[in-house]
């Protein structure tokens, strides 16, 4: 069932530490590790007798990164909308607007089984039939996605038949280089000599899986092979540069800030084959996730 809300202040704190700590959070039942929630218009749902107004049979479900909420998804301005919502009035039927939240601290590979186990849930018991679902993800969010298609498709789950679109927005597939650079460091201060930078290392190493998954883009568990892009389902990719000017030096350092524009198109995945791909310089990695450009860029591509 539902859990009773909490402050927002209270979420934000969850969250951020569930990022950091999550897998130790949730192995000791602690109250700040994040639970998975599917919400709809800030309300949860559950999964299994999800009873709401008017449903659709189009969802777009939209999955957060790191250590955000899913509030990361709000528009700026006074309407709040969303990716999903900007779609429900572009697509023929109108679309169910869709959230997940869930705690990023946990192995990639365990996010994205639990997610494939709700979505099995969830389009069973839909009140309608689902006949598309889209899903949007931001950061390690595009990660999850493909590592539930992943888990999906090994179990014979029958939400893969209605999986229309994947979109993959600021997601670090070849890995992020400010988690690669942290473990660089952390390794580098745990092989020095003197016992203080020996204890900085390991305060730096005190790292939660996900975050230990994105410095290399893991989203299957260790020895499991290779991750194709999931047949059958069209999949784009979307990515930030924070700088205007696309041959800006900073856009070469840093990317959207957090993820290398070649990082996010997957460059070193074998075999990848996109149905599109767009680049936006000037906005950076949590912009993309509220972008009216990128609104636009999704209709163009999904409707």
């Amino acid at each position: 069932m539902p859990s009773a809300p909490m402050p927002r202040w209270q979420r934000q704190t969850s969250a951020i530490a569930s990022g950091f700590l999550g897998d130790w959070l949730e192995s000791r039942r602690n109250p700040l590790a994040v639970s998975l929630a599917l919400l709809h218009q800030n309300s949860e749902l559950d999964p299994a007798y999800p009873c709401i107004d008017e449903p659709s049979g189009t969802l777009c479900l939209s999955i957060h990164g790191l250590m955000e909420l899913e509030t990361v998804w709000r528009m700026p301005g006074a309407s709040g909308d969303s990716y999903g919502a900007s779609l429900s009035s572009a697509i023929r039927g109108g679309v169910t607007d869709l959230v997940l939240r869930y705690n990023t601290g946990r192995p990639i590979y365990r996010n994205g089984r639990d997610l494939a186990q709700l979505l099995e849930q969830v389009v069973t018991s839909w009140p309608v039939p689902v006949t598309r679902l889209i899903l949007l993800g931001h950061s390690m969010g595009g990660l999850v996605i493909r590592s539930a298609c992943q888990s999906g498709q090994a179990a014979g789950h029958r939400w893969l038949k209605a999986l229309s679109d994947c979109v993959y927005i600021g997601s670090p597939h070849d890995g992020s280089w400010l988690a690669r650079g942290a473990r660089s460091v952390a390794g580098m201060l745990n092989d020095m000599p003197r016992d203080y930078l020996k204890v900085i290392g390991e305060v730096i190493d005190l790292r939660s899986s996900g975050i230990r998954n994105l410095s290399r883009g893991d989203i299957l568990e260790q020895g499991a092979g290779e991750a194709p892009l999931l047949p059958g389902a069209r999949h784009y990719v979307v990515c930030g540069l924070l700088s205007r000017s696309r041959t800006h030096p900073v856009n070469a350092l840093f990317g959207d800030a957090l993820v290398h524009e070649a990082s996010a198109q997957g460059l070193e995945q074998p075999g990848w084959q996109l149905a599109g791909m767009a680049t936006f310089p000037g906005i950076d990695h949590i912009g993309l996730a509220h972008h009216p450009d990128v609104a636009t860029q999704l209709q163009e591509w999904l409707v």
